[in-house]
């Protein structure tokens, strides 16, 4: 099965703002700023440094109901995204964007209620839990830095997540080619990876997405990192 990673769109035409820009503000007055957020903010806040030890706490959280108001010129779509924005929650994706996804295999994953002002449709906050770049197996999983454009790419042996830290110390731009996990993994529809960008989406699920008419992808059919099982 094949994968690739999606976004959202920036195109003018579809979210309305020019400047790829968020299309919704989030609003952050008193009244949501409860001990509840509190908890929520600090494990997504980006300085959390145990995130992928820990997971599985975030089924615990009980934020309140997030509120956001449309930007100027700005549309509705079903994958949007929303400033100032928590880590590791780039997007607002719709009631029917998770009705969809709900019918294919995407593993732990965690919902929190947004809305909009003035626009009817529920939308969330998602967050597929992330496999962590330790379970990469690096062996075969082909690393460079560089540029094919600029004729300046150069490729690395890369052995073990050890091997990857050291690397980064000195080519902190590493990025992947192709990345390689568990086969394990292999059933599911939807895959996050710790620090690899965009989510991976299998071919059928974006299929069936683009079947239903869903609004705002950005499908890296020709630029995806290759995801593979091992």
């Amino acid at each position: 099965m094949k994968y690739y990673q999606l976004y959202r769109t920036a195109e003018p035409k579809i979210v309305g703002v020019k400047t790829g820009a968020s299309q919704v503000e989030l609003k952050l007055d008193g009244s949501i700023k409860t001990q509840k957020y509190v908890e929520f903010d600090n494990y997504f806040s980006g300085y959390n440094h145990d995130f992928f030890k820990d997971q599985q706490k975030i089924e615990s959280l009980r934020p309140p109901v997030f509120r956001g108001v449309l930007r100027k010129n700005a549309k509705v779509t079903d994958l949007m995204q929303y400033g100032q924005e928590f880590s590791y929650l780039p997007y607002l994706y719709s009631q029917k964007y998770i009705d969809i996804i709900k019918a294919f295999t995407i593993g732990n994953h965690y919902l929190f209620d947004f809305t909009i002002e003035d626009v009817a449709e529920r939308f969330y906050l998602m967050f597929v839990e992330k496999i962590p770049t330790s379970e990469v197996k690096f062996d075969q999983s082909v690393i460079y830095t560089g540029h094919k454009v600029l004729n300046n790419i150069k490729y690395y042996q890369i052995n073990t997540y050890e091997e990857f830290l050291q690397l980064l110390q000195s080519a902190p731009l590493a990025k992947y080619e192709k990345i390689t996990i568990s086969k394990i993994y292999d059933d599911r529809d939807i895959i996050s990876i710790q620090a690899t960008g965009g989510d991976f989406y299998s071919e059928r699920l974006i299929d069936f997405l683009l079947d239903c008419n869903v609004t705002g992808l950005d499908i890296k059919y020709n630029t995806s990192i290759e995801l593979d099982f091992k």
